[in-house]
């Protein structure tokens, strides 16, 4: 959901209107030859003509061996599943206000909580990070097929799909982003076809400067205390700059790695399903195999995981059964034990530790805290390039991509009191009762009602809170 401290947040600054284009006009105002679609990326490559990187070392350092250009990269996907494995819409809400100097997409557009049944999957904080021992200039395009990419950070050159300024489409008096909003007032089905859709995103960073180890640089404020963000700085990374992008601004802008976050549609490498007292079923749908899987319980006050270091294999399904709150440790204890466990597997991907670590801290809270039945796997780097390719000029010469798959499982008994609570949505005289059941799920409300009021066949009843929660009203008593 949008905060209040999120909603002060910086919209897109001069430098971005100063790109925006009016739907299906074909031009734009940067001065780009861009066509509109990426350029076509190798895995871990530069720019096309190129060759690709080497694969990532099956013997990880566990630092940066001062030689060579590296890149790695870690994020999360978030998707929230019903107990017959299908992904609920809604996930477009914040929970944690991201620092005010980051780009914004959705606080740019005029929306109105209209993006809600569009994306299923959360694509949340990947970071990346560049390495070298002489300072360098990189170029870096990263795109998103079936999704778009909604804050970053520094300023990038190019993004798309464009959002459009007010008065250059008519019927458009603000900001709007047709790609989210379908009441978009297109000229044409062609152009709602190639700008109403929620995919083909793309960034493009030019001429970051990828300074030296020692270079001390002035980062914009994020204090640990109120912004997770800060975490991901405490890396032995090389530190970076982006300066020169028109109407940015005058200063340069300095920051530890390159931050991306965005919205999609698509399905994930492992089909979660869920039986009544705890049964969990995983089955990897790839024809490779997933990487380390952690299935946990989290209570208010206390919490129990079960780990499967080995992954699933190429066409296996894990069986599983959430384990018993019943005699589990407190969650400083739980948290502590779990953090320690997820830093050994993420440190065997290939991450250096301080990345593991800056990882774990960055969502332990989330991950390990927040109340609920859920699975974190590791999905295969190679899934992770087709999902969002990732294109680097120079050609690094080792890349590693870690993506953490957070799934959050409703179970049988959780649909039942869901469903219950939508139910007296009907009954003015409980109804207060059961909006605040949902209310008090946090960034979590809209899926599960969007499921209960599924599973009882969408009755008119439930549309007035729906309508209020999708449009980031909901009044969370167990943000994360």
């Amino acid at each position: 959901m949008v905060t209040a401290s999120t909603s002060r947040r910086l919209t897109l600054p001069f430098f971005l209107l100063a790109t925006l284009i009016a739907a299906c006009s074909g031009t734009s105002d940067s001065g780009s030859s861009h066509d509109g679609a990426p350029l076509d990326p190798a895995p871990h490559g530069g720019l096309p003509g190129q060759q690709p990187a080497r694969d990532a070392n099956s013997a990880p350092d566990l630092a940066y061996p001062g030689k060579g250009f590296i890149v790695h990269e870690w994020g999360t996907d978030t998707v929230v599943v019903g107990s017959d494995g299908s992904l609920q819409p809604g996930l477009h809400h914040e929970e944690e206000d991201l620092p005010a100097f980051v780009y914004d997409r959705l606080e740019a557009g005029s929306l109105e909580g209209s993006i809600s049944t569009s994306v299923n999957v959360k694509m949340e904080t990947p970071v990346t990070y560049f390495y070298a021992e002489e300072p360098l200039d990189a170029h870096v395009q990263i795109g998103f097929p079936k999704g778009i990419f909604t804050q970053w950070y520094p300023a990038v050159r190019e993004f798309y799909p464009p959002i459009i300024a007010p008065n250059t489409v008519p019927g458009v008096t603000t900001y709007a982003d047709p790609a989210f909003d379908p009441d978009f007032p297109f000229i044409s089905q062609m152009c709602a076809e190639t700008y109403g859709t929620s995919a083909n995103g793309y960034l493009q960073w030019s001429n970051i400067e990828v300074l030296g180890r020692d270079g001390d640089i002035p980062l914009p404020e994020a204090p640990l205390d109120r912004f997770t963000w800060a975490h991901a700085r405490q890396v032995a990374a090389n530190p970076l700059r982006v300066a020169g992008v028109p109407g940015a601004t005058e200063a340069p802008q300095h920051e530890r790695f390159l931050f991306y976050r965005g919205l999609g549609n698509f399905d994930l490498p492992v089909r979660v399903t869920a039986g009544t007292g705890g049964a969990i079923s995983a089955e990897n749908t790839l024809d490779e195999p997933i990487g380390a899987v952690f299935v946990l319980n989290v209570g208010a006050s206390a919490g129990a995981f079960v780990a499967h270091p080995q992954g699933i294999a190429t066409g296996g399904t894990l069986v599983e059964r959430a384990p018993s709150l019943d005699g589990a440790p407190p969650l400083d204890e739980f948290v502590e034990s779990l953090g320690a466990s997820m830093i050994d597997a993420l440190d065997a991907t290939g991450l250096y530790h301080d990345e593991a670590v800056a990882m774990v801290n960055t969502w332990k809270r989330q991950w390990f805290r927040t109340p609920g039945v859920r699975v974190l796997y590791l999905a295969p780097e190679a899934w992770t390039d087709a999902s969002i390719p990732l294109t680097i000029a120079p050609t690094p010469d080792d890349v590693v991509r870690v993506m953490m798959l957070r799934v959050e499982v409703l179970s049988p008994e959780i649909e039942a009191a869901d469903v219950g609570a939508a139910r007296r949505l009907a009954d003015p005289s409980v109804a207060g009762d059961a909006a605040r059941h949902f209310d008090d799920l946090g960034r979590f409300a809209e899926p599960r009602l969007r499921r209960a009021l599924a599973l009882l066949g969408e009755p008119a009843y439930g549309e007035p809170l729906l309508a209020r929660i999708a449009a980031g009203a909901t009044a969370s008593g167990a943000r994360e």
